[in-house]
């Protein structure tokens, strides 16, 4: 073999294998670190691709459940002032059934209405001050429209469900109170859905008004409660599809930490090995100057 000081071709070889497996460490070195396989679309054009778009339907069922369970919470602010207000109507049946009977005397009746108008103002009160980022849930656009939540990851209809709510204030229940005496009042209590304790007769009207609003509050918060179970459920699927989209996006992604060790202890010494080579190498070509002595 020719002695030649221009070209090294023992420290060529040697360092061509040090690059090499210096960049391989470093490879190693950015996985174990990060804790993912793919870093850039470089280290896996294909499972870059699947993993970013996996990520991307990952966030939106994400956001799809936080939907869900904040319409659930919605849902159940607007039951629980239902059943005050359910509570209060079953307050007035019971003041009603009391000034129905004739043995009352005229301020035992006037007491009864007075009471009867105070539960009436609490009732309003508690319909108007039910409120869910800031929107008033028994009242106006919610109790008229609705309100459509999405849970889904797509714009399709199955990706959507309607929450609806009904207007539980004493107007829209027919159990308003009107004011006055005698037989006018009987006949506006009758004819507009509205009550009145000042008299046996218009509290016997009175009754059947609160039974009807009774029955519309009990059929408004079953269709709620439908609504809240029907999230619920809905909910927990979205979970189950998080965890499992979770996981296969692990299993693509990300970096398998006792192997990439492995691998990356073998490297170590690799480079180690490779830059005792070099150097030894470079010595050699000292014996050159032997030829000179």
């Amino acid at each position: 073999m020719a002695m030649t000081v221009q070209t090294n071709m023992g420290a060529v070889t040697a360092l061509k294998h040090l690059t090499t497996n210096q960049n391989t460490m470093n490879g190693q070195l950015e996985r174990l670190s990060s804790g993912y396989r793919i870093n850039s679309a470089a280290d896996d054009a294909a499972g870059y691709a699947i993993s970013s778009k996996m990520e991307g339907n990952k966030g939106k069922l994400v956001a799809a459940q936080e939907n869900a369970v904040a319409a659930q919470a919605m849902v159940k602010m607007a039951d629980a002032a239902l059943n005050e207000v359910t509570n209060i109507t079953k307050r007035l049946q019971v003041l009603a059934t009391k000034a129905a009977s004739g043995q009352n005397s005229t301020a035992e009746q006037a007491n009864l209405d007075k009471e009867a108008i105070k539960l009436l103002e609490v009732l309003d009160k508690v319909v108007d001050t039910t409120k869910f980022n800031g929107n008033v849930l028994l009242g106006g656009a919610y109790a008229t429209t609705g309100k459509t939540i999405q849970i889904g990851t797509s714009g399709g209809t199955n990706d959507r469900i309607e929450v609806k709510f009904a207007d539980s204030n004493a107007g829209a229940m027919n159990i308003a109170h009107v004011s006055g005496t005698g037989a006018a009042v009987a006949a506006n209590t009758g004819g507009t859905g509205k009550i009145s304790l000042t008299s046996a007769a218009n509290a016997q009207v009175s009754l059947a008004n609160l039974d009807s609003a009774l029955s519309t509050l009990a059929d408004t918060r079953a269709a709620l409660g439908a609504s809240s179970n029907q999230l619920g459920y809905i909910a927990a699927n979205l979970g189950t599809s998080i965890e499992q989209t979770s996981n296969t996006l692990s299993a693509v992604k990300d970096t398998d930490m006792a192997m990439e060790m492995s691998e990356f202890t073998k490297s170590k010494i690799m480079v180690q090995a490779g830059t005792a080579m070099v150097s030894q190498a470079n010595q050699n070509s000292q014996n050159v100057l032997a030829l000179f002595r």
